[in-house]
């Protein structure tokens, strides 16, 4: 039960956010499939980048999950002002990223159409780069005191503003200019000021937190607190790096196989990746509850815990892939009108329905050894499933006559299957191991 309450606004407020991006999609493509495969392109790059810097900054959330279950609230204030220090530096190499993404579009073999639109979508998350690391101190702070709420309520704000200016910028509504797949970069940009301005007076007038004064005795940068930052975080961003650098790579490499194809992935992805914040919300809260536990030194309890989420997370699974299966034709039709498109995205659907069941325990497995602070033998793994197994697997079946005729983006889903199987046997093993030890290490004598 305490599981679920904390997991509930976790798992709520992620689906808004990736609310937003679905949103992105279904609005383009009701203008053509050159601009739903642009802001799929674009969109693209920025989920792997932001997905970088939101592992860096979950790094911050199991430092002060301990220190908040061990009682010590001075060291909680100077975590979290130590997390808005290190999202300096993070926002300014994350406009850079951008700009090398931009760079490398023009690499791509696309048509001009869809490089112009993927261009122009990507040019405003310069500005939402600077401001995003800084949003993820104030939350990843939140959520690490076991405080999930306002999150999940300003991510379901900004979730229906950025539909509403979805619809005003992109389709030129009120005496605006349509600004197309652009529009909806420019909403982001929008929904993000509003995401920041919230999360800062949250910090400083919400009820749960105003006691800790976050904002009082100010501390300068210290360099050993944002090292143990980074210590955790950049092996959390390299485990997700990994696997989501896998669904990165595919739009670039079957981009030449035409709009049709990258259509059908992104709203077959997309939806994939609504359903996966599902079980992500109950990863981010076994990491909290994990935290939280062996701050208290109760191995034992996190154990418990583990056990119960990783149960809870297949359930999950089994419905959705079951929804997927019966109902993916429906889904596809909602986000585009051509029937190419509509038809490869509801072949993909099966896929995703079996992907969904070994990706939930991987996920739900690697958040929880977050929470023992295991990030580098998680990360060892993932790339070892997706990269050194399972990418020159579905390279070969996808684009290479190796084992048959080229199965195109089917194949890059079946190796995306395999390497979530193999990360999932793999890091059930490594939480094992690491419950039994700690566990093991509060036995007396």
């Amino acid at each position: 039960t305490d599981l679920l309450r904390l997991a509930a606004p976790l798992m709520l407020g992620q689906l808004a956010v990736v609310g937003m991006t679905v949103t992105d999609i279904y609005m383009a493509g009701k203008i053509n499939s050159d601009t739903l495969a642009a802001v799929q392109l674009g969109g693209t790059f920025w989920s792997f980048i932001s997905l970088v810097v939101i592992g860096i900054m979950i790094g911050n959330s199991p430092i002060i999950g301990n220190y908040w279950g061990a009682g010590q609230r001075d060291k909680v204030r100077f975590q979290f002002q130590q997390s808005l220090w290190l999202a300096i530096p993070i926002g300014v190499v994350v406009c850079l990223a951008i700009l090398a993404s931009i760079d490398l579009l023009s690499y791509l073999d696309i048509s001009d159409s869809v490089y112009s639109t993927a261009r122009g979508y990507l040019q405003p998350f310069i500005l939402t780069g600077l401001m995003f690391p800084a949003f993820f101190a104030f939350r990843s702070s939140f959520e690490g005191i076991g405080d999930t709420k306002p999150a999940m309520v300003f991510n379901c704000l900004a979730f229906v503003l950025n539909a509403i200016f979805d619809y005003i910028l992109i389709f030129g509504k009120f005496g605006l200019p349509a600004m197309g797949g652009a529009g909806a970069a420019w909403a982001t940009v929008l929904v993000m000021v509003f995401l920041l301005i919230s999360m800062a007076l949250y910090a400083r007038y919400g009820a749960k937190i105003r006691d800790l004064q976050l904002y009082s005795k100010l501390a300068g940068p210290h360099l050993g607190a944002i090292t143990k930052i980074l210590a955790l975080g950049i092996p959390i961003s390299l485990s997700l790096s990994a696997e989501i650098s896998f669904f990165a790579i595919i739009p670039l490499m079957i981009a030449h196989l035409g709009s049709e194809v990258l259509g059908a992935h992104a709203i077959a992805v997309n939806l994939d990746a609504l359903v996966y914040m599902l079980p992500l919300g109950i990863g981010q809260a076994l990491t909290i509850m994990v935290a939280h536990a062996q701050g208290a030194n109760n191995p034992v309890a996190a154990k418990l815990i583990c056990s119960t989420g990783f149960k809870i997370v297949f359930l999950i699974a089994l419905v959705f892939g079951g929804i997927k299966l019966f109902f993916g034709g429906h889904l596809a039709t909602l986000f585009s009108p051509n029937l190419e498109v509509t038809l490869i995205a509801t072949n993909l659907f099966f896929f995703s329905a079996i992907l969904g069941l070994c990706d939930c325990l991987q996920i739900s497995c690697s958040c929880a050894l977050r929470g023992f602070k295991d990030t580098r033998m998680p990360l060892a793994i993932q790339v070892t499933a997706f990269w050194l197994v399972a990418f020159p697997v579905s390279y070969s079946l996808a684009l290479t006559d190796i084992f048959g005729p080229p199965l195109g983006v089917y194949g890059f889903w079946m190796g995306l299957i395999l390497a979530a199987f193999i990360a999932a046997i793999g890091l059930l093993y490594r939480w094992h191991f690491i419950t039994a030890k700690f566990i093991t290490a509060t036995v007396p004598g």
